[in-house]
């Protein structure tokens, strides 16, 4: 079983050419054209648990494990990750009506039906993490406005990782008090949750455990990220 690093060297050249140029996401890079200038107006700063200058310890496909607390956040991980594709998993409420739709598939939304087992879905995503894509997984499930909790996390993020063999990257954020700071986003280190397996299939204290790995390193960027903003 590889390890996060000997991932990271396993991709090949051509691979990466793929990955980059691909004509059936012309329309979302069409869009990602036209939202230039919100990389301007977020100003994302990225800096890693210990408050400084974050550099990705991942390559290729890896699922994006956020806090949720306002409807902008997508944008503003599109922004600040603006030199990589980066695709959302968004509701069929989040994505209903023509106007929503279109607006949600040109940032890169997936639509997924919580309400069952979205197989579709899942297997869609599986496919983009396979082919080294970045995916945004929101672990709390819905908009948690009160930034002092994180909530009990659900265990999709962790579940569609097993199943592709890729890294999650925990991180926090919360929108701006004031139009003129910039959007402080804290990323902790990436997380195999393939380590967590102990046997040939993760069982549910596998995915459990992973889930609650996962929740602690959340839980450690918001401590950061509280310090850096001065809230505590």
């Amino acid at each position: 079983m590889k390890t996060v690093a000997e991932t990271k060297k396993s991709e090949s050249f051509v691979s990466k050419l793929k990955r980059i140029f691909d004509i059936r996401l012309f329309p979302m890079d069409l869009a990602r054209f036209f939202l230039l200038s919100l990389p301007l107006f977020f100003r994302g700063k990225k800096v890693n648990i210990k408050g400084e200058k974050y550099r990705p310890d991942y390559h290729g496909g890896a699922i994006f494990a956020p806090n949720h607390t306002s409807f902008s956040d997508p944008i503003a991980i599109v922004s600040t990750f603006w030199y990589r594709r980066v695709f959302f998993l968004a509701s069929e409420a989040a994505m209903s009506g023509a106007v929503k739709t279109v607006l949600f598939k040109g940032l890169g939304c997936i639509r997924v039906d919580r309400n069952i087992s979205d197989i579709e879905a899942i297997h869609k995503v599986r496919n983009m993490l396979s082919d080294g894509r970045l995916v945004t997984v929101f672990p709390q499930g819905h908009i948690e406005r009160e930034s002092s909790k994180l909530g009990k996390l659900k265990s999709g993020a962790v579940l569609m990782a097993l199943q592709s063999g890729v890294p999650i990257i925990p991180m926090y954020s919360v929108k701006r008090r004031r139009f003129y700071e910039r959007r402080l986003f804290v990323i902790g280190d990436a997380i195999d949750p393939r380590e967590y397996i102990k046997g040939r299939f993760p069982s549910m204290e596998n995915i459990e455990t992973v889930t609650a790995v996962l929740e602690e390193k959340m839980e450690e960027c918001r401590a950061v990220f509280r310090k850096m903003k001065g809230y505590e």
